[in-house]
C-alpha cells in the first residue's frame, strides 16, 4: 500500500501570503544567500505534521479529525513580529509570529494530534508553538532580529482546517488540499468531501 506525506494546517488567504512574500523579499536583501525561503504556496499555519500515512487510512484520519475541529469555533488570527528558532544567537529557522489566535490554534493542535494518533501517527513530543516559517538557514548562525523589518500585521478569520498532501520534488514540496474540515457547528447533514486524491 502506498503512503502519502501529509499534514493538517490553517490555509492563509492570498492577501496574507502576498504580504509575507513582501516580507521575505525585504529579509532576502538584509541576509546573505544562506537562507532557503519558504515557497509562497507553502506558507500556512501547520497544526500537525503527520508524515507518511497509508493512503487507505486518510479517510479515517479525516473523519477522526472532524469532531476535533467542530469543537473550536471560527476565530481571528493576527500575524505579527519576527523571530528565530531555536534562538536568535543560533538561528536555524526565521518565522513570523502569531499575536492573536494562539490559544485556539494550540487547542486545535492538541486535538488533531490525539486524533491522528488513533490512526498510527506518532504523537508530538514538544508543546505547540504557533508560527509561520519564512525561511530556513542552511547553517545555524546569529541573526540580529531587531535590525530586520518584520512583516506588516496580517489579520484574517480561520474557519477551517485543511488536510494537505505534501509531495517532495527537486523544486520543493508541492502541497495539495485533500479535505477541508470546518470549524464550529456544521450545517445539518454535513458530509466530508474526501476529494479525488483520497
Amino acid at each position: 500500500m502506498s503512503e502519502l506525506r501529509c499534514f493538517l494546517a490553517i490555509e492563509l488567504p492570498s492577501a496574507a501570503r502576498d504580504t509575507l512574500v513582501e516580507a521575505q523579499a525585504g529579509l532576502r536583501e538584509a541576509l546573505d544567500p544562506g537562507v532557503r525561503w519558504t515557497d509562497p504556496g507553502a506558507l500556512h499555519l501547520t497544526l500537525k505534521f503527520c508524515g507518511e500515512v497509508p493512503e487507505d487510512r486518510l479517510p479515517e484520519l479525516a473523519r477522526r479529525c472532524l469532531p476535533r475541529t467542530l469543537r473550536v469555533e471560527p476565530f481571528d488570527v493576527k500575524i505579527a513580529g519576527l523571530g528565530a528558532f531555536p534562538t536568535a544567537r543560533e538561528a536555524r529557522v526565521l518565522w513570523a509570529g502569531v499575536a492573536e489566535g494562539s490559544a485556539p490554534l494550540a487547542r486545535l493542535a492538541r486535538g488533531l494530534d490525539a486524533a491522528a494518533a488513533r490512526v498510527g501517527v506518532e504523537r508530538e513530543r514538544r508543546p505547540y508553538r504557533a508560527h509561520l516559517t519564512l525561511g530556513r538557514l542552511r547553517e545555524p548562525r546569529p541573526v540580529a532580529i531587531e535590525r530586520l523589518a518584520p512583516p506588516k500585521e496580517i489579520a484574517f478569520r480561520a474557519a477551517e482546517v485543511v488536510l494537505f498532501s505534501s509531495r517532495l520534488s527537486p523544486r520543493g514540496a508541492q502541497h495539495t488540499a485533500l479535505v477541508r474540515l470546518p470549524l464550529g457547528e456544521p450545517d445539518e447533514g454535513l458530509e466530508l468531501d474526501l476529494g479525488p486524491d483520497i
